[in-house]
Order: structure tokens, then sequence, then C-alpha cells
């Protein structure tokens, strides 16, 4: 309920604003046209402006914090607010008319549409902000009247949390504590009994709401959720969690009263990970098809040129640390690994990654599956296995994975693929291996299956073409 009153204080906002750039453009055209009669065109030509005009005013007004009720608490922060929203705004604007050389747009509109629509956004700001301050002070028949649970350290928190949300406004009839609490001071809201007293004032007193804002014994909580249940009075369980720089929390409802607090900084849509791995089995039963074909035309090549078997097979590091054994065609000479500690030093990457675009290690077909990324079809029976998915991050070797530091771990957090994000980038256009972590972390964060034929698109496109990793 609290954050639908926040979600639809910003959708009226949103609404308001709207309505607010319409009618600033209606103006300027008039103010330009009409009012001067001069001859500008009609004013459907100017309709395309509107395309540009929103997102860039609803873009700057949100990140300058208009869609947030604390910025309206003070009345300095909220002009200049508006005032950096305006500026970005209208050089979005101007630039995106530069850009698109639009002669049949009125220079002298377009910058009355700049003055006027701040002074209509400034204005609509500020009967906003009058709105929500009467609604501060409005009589406790408006608000609903909440009685806090907790101490005074947590009563704090509380009226903290509700100066920042306007939406979130209500009257505080009184506090419960649950220890002896004395105040050399009168102390507004009153402390008026303990929470074993809570049957007694509800039946004295409007109450609306009790939020509990600590931590109680299990059975004085199952007794204060029992007796607002039973008067009908919502009652609110106030939490802190820690504060994640990514990820998301999520409350899960295990039934009997039992919940699940989670952080999930992966991707955790059931449907969505069954399609993706449907993809993946489908997507691998062709591709060992053509792993075979592969397999019949070079097998005897590699065989004879590396004197070892076609198939190469590596320990790599998998999803959260699962190890695995990787499959790939084997391009290079049965020594290779021998002779990586040879080539350390021209090693063209930035951090525990090893690569080298010219390695003298790869033989002649070698280099020529290479070209065609035909060494990776041996991979498809990883992916059918469900050691690895179609689209993903790079599957590390156990040597890289000893050198990681703490943010490097969480490329592991979802299942590595055939081909990602690095890839399609060219992996020998990205030299430094913190940016191979923040184009796989930032595929995880945005991960959809979209995105996944999106890659898989592009790399087939690459394939065909022959162009480099």
């Amino acid at each position: 309920m609290l954050v639908a009153r926040q979600t639809f204080l910003r959708q009226a906002v949103a609404a308001c604003d709207a309505l607010t750039l319409i009618a600033a453009l209606t103006l300027s055209y008039w103010v330009r046209g009409p009012a001067v009669k001069a001859d500008i065109g009609p004013f459907s030509n100017y309709f395309w402006m509107l395309w540009v005009i929103v997102p860039a005013w609803f873009t700057s007004l949100w990140f300058a914090g208009l869609y947030r009720s604390g910025t309206y608490r003070r009345l300095t922060r909220l002009v200049v607010a508006v005032v950096r929203a305006q500026i970005v705004a209208a050089l979005i604007l101007l630039s995106s008319m530069y850009m698109t050389k639009s002669v049949e747009v009125s220079r002298m509109l377009t910058q009355l549409f700049i003055v006027i629509s701040f002074c209509a956004i400034l204005l609509q700001k500020l009967a906003l902000r009058t709105v929500l301050a009467r609604r501060c002070h409005l009589s406790s028949l408006h608000l609903p009247r909440v009685l806090l649970v907790g101490s005074v350290c947590d009563r704090a928190r509380y009226t903290d949390l509700v100066d920042r949300h306007a939406s979130m406004m209500a009257e505080v009839v009184g506090v419960l504590t649950p220890t002896d609490e004395v105040s050399p001071q009168p102390v507004h809201p009153p402390i008026i009994g303990r929470p074993t007293d809570l049957p007694e004032i509800l039946a004295t007193k409007v109450v609306d709401e009790v939020v509990v804002l600590t931590r109680l014994w299990p059975a004085l909580m199952e007794r204060i959720a029992a007796t607002c249940a039973a008067r009908g009075v919502v009652m609110r369980l106030m939490m802190d969690v820690p504060q994640a720089s990514v990820g998301a929390w999520r409350a899960d409802d295990c039934g009997g009263g039992i919940f699940f607090l989670s952080l999930t900084a992966v991707p955790q849509d059931l449907m969505k990970l069954l399609i993706k791995r449907a993809l993946d089995v489908v997507g691998a039963a062709v591709g060992l098809l053509l792993c075979a074909v592969a397999w019949m035309l070079y097998g005897w090549r590699l065989k004879r040129e590396t004197g070892a078997s076609a198939f190469f097979r590596q320990h790599r590091v998998g999803r959260n640390g699962r190890r695995f054994v990787l499959y790939k065609f084997r391009t290079m000479h049965h020594d290779a690994e021998e002779r990586l500690s040879e080539l350390r030093s021209q090693n063209q990457m930035q951090g525990p990654m090893f690569k080298l675009e010219h390695d003298p290690r790869v033989t002649a077909t070698g280099q020529r599956l290479r070209r065609r990324h035909l060494d990776e079809l041996p991979q498809f029976w990883n992916v059918f296995k469900g050691e690895m998915s179609l689209v993903g991050t790079r599957p590390p070797t156990e040597d890289e994975v000893r050198e990681y530091d703490a943010h490097h771990y969480r490329r592991l957090s979802m299942k590595p693929g055939l081909t990602g994000p690095w890839q399609l980038n060219g992996n020998h256009a990205v030299n430094n291996f913190e940016d191979v972590v923040k184009l796989d972390c930032d595929y995880i964060e945005h991960w959809s299956l979209r995105r996944d034929l999106q890659i898989l698109m592009a790399t087939i496109k690459k394939v065909l073409r022959a162009d480099a990793w």
C-alpha cells in the first residue's frame, strides 16, 4: 500500500508535467503566431516536437529529483532542481533541432517555449509543494491515524522516513514502548503505554494502522497481529535490511506466517529461465550436428598436426564456482599448456585473462577453424548437459579464478555461455580484464530473453563474416 501511494504520486506528477508541457507549447505557438499575426504555419507542424519535449523533460525532471516528495520540503532545493532540469532539457531540445535541421520550426517559438515552460513548471511545482504542505496539516479526519510500537530511536527513524515520503504522511496518535522510557521533557508523539496495552488503546482511541518498529518476542508479535486482525486495523512491520550496490530485495510468502526476504542480483524469473534452457537444448542439438560434420572434415587433420586427439579438454569454472570439463577442437600443438609460461610476457590482456592474437602454438588448420569459430562447436555438448548456455559470460580457467579480486566473482553468478557481450565487442578489441567484467556484469544485471536473441543473431552474423572475436 505504501509503495502504491508513492507510485500514484509519481504518476500524478508525471501526468501534470505532460499537461503542463503541452499547454506551454500551445501558448508559445499562440504568442508567436496569432497574437502578433505572424505566419508560422499550422500548429500541426509542431506536434513532432512533443516526441522530443516530453521524454527530455521527463528524464531531466526525474534525475533532478522532482519525482521524489522529499525534494519539495525546502523551497530553495525545489527551485534549484527545476532550474537544473530546465537547462538540461532545453539543451536536449536545441541539440535535436540542430541535428535534424528543422527549418520549418520557428526559432522564436522554441525560445518562447523554453521560457514559458520554465515558468509553467516552476509554478506547477510550487503549487504541488503547497498541496503537499497543506496535506501535512490536514485534520485527523483525512490523515490515517498511526500507533507506533518501538523505542525512541525507532520513532526517530520512522519520522525521518515519513519526512522523505509525503505519500506516507500520517497522524501519529502515540507510541507503545517495550521498555520503561522516561524523558525529562514532553515528547511528541507521546508514550501512551506498552505493547501489551494495545487492546485497551484500540478500544479507546481512533487508530487506522499499527506500525511495529522494533523486534518483539514472537508471542507478543502474534498477540499484536491477532488484535489488529480482529479489529480490522492495518498492521505494518518496519524492517532494516543492508543496502546493496547491486540487486534488489524481494519478499516471498511461504505460508504459515513465514516470509523469506531475499537479496537477488541475478535473474529469478523461473518461466524466462525455463525458456532460456529450452533454447539452449534446441540450439545445442543443432550445434552438435554441425560439430559432427566439422569433425568428419577436420578431425584427421587436427590429429595429424597437433599430435593428439582432435578434441581438447580443459577444466573451466562455471556458475558460482562449479567445475566442469570444457570441450573444443584442438587448434594448438599438444604441448600448448606447457608452453604457456613462455608466452606470459606477451599477454595482450591486462589482468588474469590470457590472450594473444598471433599465438605461435596454433596450427594451420587451427587458424582456419578459429577464423570461422568452428573450434567452439564441441562446446554445444557442454550446453546440452547444462554446464553452459548459448549466451552468457566467458567461462574462465581455474588459474584465472585464482587471481580474481572479490568483485570479479560476480561474473560467475550466471551460467557461462558460448557467446556473450565480450565476444561481440571483439575479444581482441577489449584488452583490459576490468572491461570484460563490466560487460559481463552489465549483461547479468540487464539480462532478458530479447537481449539473448539479439546476441545470438549478432553472433551468427560474425561467424558468417568470419570476423575476429
